[in-house]
């Protein structure tokens, strides 16, 4: 069983590390944290000082209204005008005493809240530190010695597929599967395998392996051979189960997220108790569950500023305009999530009804959040220009900037569920202008369906001041959709009834989209032109029912396609992976890394 972690809060905000973690990012906020605790220090001692000031009037106080009540009494018992003129000093001497004493606990006031201040500061600082330094500790190669355990997989590799001439189908695998297959999916009783896939390096050894969730658990695969992966490791829902419960099936993870820089896994857990069960793969052979930590949204996570933090949305908390919670894993033995959403309001409204859906980071490091009616950027690291103060400040992960973005232009209503900001010039538009978004609805009439939009952040861009109000949002120009309904591929029933069309996720490749769409498997489409989208490739697999054909295969219900190193790797809720090869030209710039997720440089 896995432990709980511990949870905890920090007080006021401190301006982050930036950029990767490093020793010079350990250093500056080991610098930070003895600079503070020098000034609390100091604080300290003016607050000592000011109470022994304190303390000092205090007893001068009190001993001159003492004598000035001994003269009162004394000239009243005399009645002479001496004693009345002596009573009347007294009592003068001992305003001036008391008004000292006040002054001395007004600067007292000062001096202590200034040290309480400056000691949380510290505090603070000194933690950070820490957990900067804890994530530091955590960076490794891996491990370098190669495990023999290999785990039985029983995939039955697609001799049925259909596909354009530019698509190779070159290997399947199955991978853990789930005694529970039920999900929240189009196809609800057909989902034992996986929602979504992800990469982690292994320096010492040479090549990355795979790892792959959904309602069984994980899977872990070797990809020394990428074609075909080596079943190597599972977590199980059972190993994955908290004290007293009887979960059958583990749900979502729809975007797997991982630090391949400290070979960690971040599960995320959408029903029943939300939260990120974290799991440590330094040797993928042997994956050790580190614990569950509650966070209160939990249908997507995301890493951002280099895993330091993750990014949790999802549906559940109101009041909120399209909430993010924001959780500290760098010290992954005691990870926290502050208690404030932020408010990433994504139609730029103000409406806090609706839930988000998922956190991409694009090249330059803005954190795109989608959801209910729209997509909107914002930086988590670096000093930018804040439009609501008008001045620029350092962004910071649970205090962010916003970019750009807003709801798109005729989809102002549409559930938008996933973004990718193209990092190049295509077509006419420049450098960073396109947004490429998929509109999830699930339908098996293709008109109605989710489809993959092409969108321009063009005058979105909350740095160049512009403004939104309920009455007149800011909205992204579309410039194009895009749905596989009528295109070579497209798949109906023997009812005559279309596969569900509804785009899903996606990444890119040079100027080519590899996007999941369901029961229509896999589209590759040439975005050159932003405008006019065009289908030039395709994969599919049909069910087949066992026979002298061959055994029986489940067909198609890809929830994404991952371009990594040459080929593309699809998850499927009921098949399993699919290894394919795009055979035919990929126009554009091919970026070092083809990433999706967390896409920081």
């Amino acid at each position: 069983m896995a432990a709980a972690l511990q949870m905890s809060s920090l007080g006021a905000a401190h301006a982050d590390p930036s950029g990767p973690v490093r020793p010079g990012t350990v250093g500056s906020a080991q610098a930070e944290a003895t600079s503070l605790q020098n000034q609390a220090d100091a604080a300290a001692k003016d607050a000592a000082r000011a109470a022994a000031r304190l303390d000092e009037a205090k007893a001068k106080a009190e001993e001159a209204a003492q004598k000035a009540a001994d003269a009162a009494a004394r000239a009243e018992e005399s009645g002479k005008i001496s004693d009345k003129n002596q009573a009347d000093a007294a009592a003068a001497k001992a305003a001036q005493a008391s008004a000292q004493a006040a002054q001395a606990q007004l600067e007292y006031n000062d001096k202590a809240a200034a040290a309480a201040q400056a000691a949380a500061a510290a505090a603070e600082a000194a933690t950070n530190a820490e957990r900067e330094a804890a994530s530091l500790a955590g960076i490794t190669d891996g491990t370098a010695t190669e495990g023999t355990q290999t785990l039985p997989d029983a995939g039955v590799f697609p001799d049925n597929a259909t596909h354009s001439d530019n698509v190779e189908v070159v290997g399947h695998v199955r991978g853990v599967l789930s005694s529970d297959g039920s999900c929240p999916a189009f196809k609800a009783t057909k989902c034992p395998a996986f929602s979504s896939l992800n990469f982690v390096h292994y320096e010492k050894l040479g090549y990355d392996v795979m790892v792959a969730n959904g309602t069984g658990g994980l899977a872990v695969w070797s990809l020394k051979d990428p074609e075909h992966p080596e079943y190597i490791a599972a977590v199980t829902v059972d190993q994955l189960k908290q004290p007293g419960e009887t979960m059958t099936r583990f749900w979502e993870g729809e975007n797997l997220t991982v630090d391949s820089r400290r070979k960690l896994v971040f599960l995320t857990r959408d029903s029943g108790t939300k939260g990120l069960f974290i799991i440590d793969i330094n040797d993928p052979w042997h994956p050790k569950l580190l614990g569950f930590h509650r966070v209160p949204l939990g249908h997507t996570a995301t890493c951002i500023n280099d895993c330091r933090y993750i990014w949790s949305v999802g549906s559940g908390v109101r009041g909120v305009s399209s909430p993010v919670h924001v959780t500290d894993v760098r010290d992954v033995n005691h990870p926290f999530t502050y208690t404030q959403a932020v408010a990433s309001d994504v139609r730029r409204t103000g409406a806090t009804s609706g839930s988000t859906h998922s956190v991409d980071v694009d090249f330059d490091g803005v954190v795109w959040v989608s959801g209910s009616g729209g997509v909107r950027g914002y930086w988590t690291d670096g000093k930018h220009f804040d439009p609501a103060t008008q001045t620029k400040r350092y962004a910071t992960a649970y205090d962010p900037i916003p970019y750009a973005g807003g709801s798109v232009s005729g989809s102002e209503g549409a559930f938008l569920h996933n973004a990718y900001r193209f990092p190049n010039a295509l077509g006419d538009r420049p450098k960073g202008d396109v947004m490429l978004i998929t509109n999830e609805n699930n339908n098996q009439n293709c008109a109605k369906a989710g489809v993959f939009i092409l969108a321009s952040i063009e005058g979105t861009q909350d740095g160049e001041g512009i403004t939104s109000t309920p009455e007149n949002p800011v909205k992204m120009n579309r410039l194009a959709t895009y749905s596989p309904g009528g295109k070579p591929g497209h798949y109906v029933d023997p009812t005559g009834k279309a596969g569900d069309c509804s785009a899903h996720w996606f990444t890119v490749n040079g100027n080519i989209v590899a996007a999941g769409f369901y029961e229509q498997g896999v589209r590759f489409l040439d975005i050159s032109d932003p405008s006019n989208p065009e289908q030039v490739g395709w994969f599919r697999v049909p069910d087949r029912a066992a026979g002298p054909d061959g055994p029986a295969i489940i067909g198609s219900n890809a929830s994404s396609a991952y371009w990594h190193n040459g080929y593309v790797y699809v998850p499927d809720y009921g098949r399993g992976v699919d290894i394919l090869k795009f055979t035919g030209n990929i126009p554009g710039k091919h970026e070092k890394k083809v990433c999706w997720n967390s896409c920081e440089k």
